[in-house]
């Protein structure tokens, strides 16, 4: 009896150590560009997994971002995180979403910035950086 119990208690924690090593994340990082006229889309360089990074699983869970520029920018900046033709509201630099669930885990992601109005944005927003952690489930 006792043996079966164990032998029933390590093929749970197999599985549960099968389970927890399909799942993971990656991280992609990019130079944002340098912002300096409001009313134009900016787009930042495709935000993917690095060709070296192990990326099995059945699909996104939950992206994060975080990105910002060297001053502080226009309160009414907007921006857009899209992969796949789903797009969501980053306006916040930092943030989360669950938007993408279910995407291919090796999608490829950009960001979409833009200040409203018309004319210069001055000083111009320059040395921007962005993060994406990607969560696969």
């Amino acid at each position: 009896m006792k043996r079966r119990v164990a032998f029933a208690v390590s093929l749970a924690l197999a599985a549960c150590a099968g389970t927890a090593s399909a799942a993971g994340s990656w991280i992609a990082e990019a130079a944002l560009p340098a912002i300096g006229q409001r009313g134009r889309v900016y787009v930042s360089p495709r935000l993917a997994p690095r060709p070296t990074t192990p990326v099995t699983g059945h699909g996104i869970g939950r992206v994060q971002w975080r990105y910002g520029y060297d001053r502080v920018g226009d309160p009414r900046m907007v921006a857009r995180l899209c992969a796949a033709g789903r797009c969501v509201d980053a306006s916040n630099p930092r943030g989360g979403s669950k938007a993408f669930a279910g995407l291919p885990v090796v999608t490829p992601f950009h960001l979409m910035l833009k200040v409203p109005g018309s004319g210069r944005v001055a000083p111009a927003m320059r040395a921007g950086r962005v993060q994406l952690v990607v969560n696969f489930e």
